[in-house]
């Protein structure tokens, strides 16, 4: 048995302590509406995990993109600006293309090894937000973002790049920046995916997932994230 499945599950028990913890300060309603998204989000994290170890993860890249795509295009039809309509569809193409590229030049541990940074920081930044969030850092993009969630989501991002390093063999060095790195890019992705809804004026880019809304409310730190390796390693290529 790969060793993410004990990671994961000891992240996950965590996360839920952390849970039961932040749930003590808001209402049942809201405590439900968080729990049902802790359930789906183990769902998600169980399926991806499963895609890359099968090595199916470009076939889960190529659902993910298309479902975008399509929550893209019904979300900026309804606004009249075409600026926005324009770089938004660009923006998002751009993307598509770089999480592809992702998906399906680097080898399974790699990318077994970039997705456990990615849902332990988009897991963490949310706990550590509802424990600690004083500080907003974008209020008019996204209000729920606080200066605490975003530590906590980095911290946790880069002990998930040190435990997992081995499976990559980095040393202790280029996981630390690697973990850096990654922490950064799924900020990135979470802002401009809040960014795109604010402008176009939604709440979620759909409801096809409990809890979460579309497909790119859930995965748009691992697009970026995908995106940025790809850029990375194709200038490497250039460069050298």
């Amino acid at each position: 048995m790969h060793p993410i499945f004990v990671y994961t599950l000891c992240f996950l028990l965590m996360g839920a302590v952390g849970m039961v913890l932040a749930n003590r300060k808001v209402d049942a309603h809201t405590a439900r509406r968080r729990w049902l998204k802790f359930v789906t989000y183990i769902g998600i994290v169980g399926s991806a995990i499963a895609a890359i170890l099968l090595n199916y993860f470009y076939l889960l890249a190529i659902l993910i993109t298309t479902i975008g795509l399509w929550e893209i295009l019904r979300n900026v039809v309804s606004c009249s600006n075409p600026v926005i309509q324009n770089s938004t569809l660009g923006g998002y193409l751009f993307t598509t293309v770089g999480f592809l590229i992702f998906s399906t030049t680097f080898n399974p541990l790699f990318l077994l090894f970039i997705y456990f940074q990615v849902f332990i920081f988009d897991g963490f930044s949310q706990v550590s937000g509802q424990l600690f969030g004083k500080h907003q850092l974008l209020p008019r993009i996204s209000p729920g973002k606080t200066l605490e969630g975003l530590i906590g989501g980095t911290l946790f991002c880069v002990v998930a790049a040190e435990i997992a390093r081995s499976w990559v063999s980095l040393s202790p060095t280029e996981a630390l920046f690697i973990g850096l790195g990654t922490a950064a890019l799924s900020f990135t992705g979470d802002i401009l995916a809040s960014a795109v809804k604010r402008l176009v004026q939604v709440k979620d880019y759909s409801n096809l997932l409990p809890g979460h809304g579309g497909i790119l409310d859930r995965f748009d730190s691992l697009i970026i994230v995908g995106t940025g390796y790809a850029v990375l390693s194709n200038l490497r290529l250039l460069i050298g």
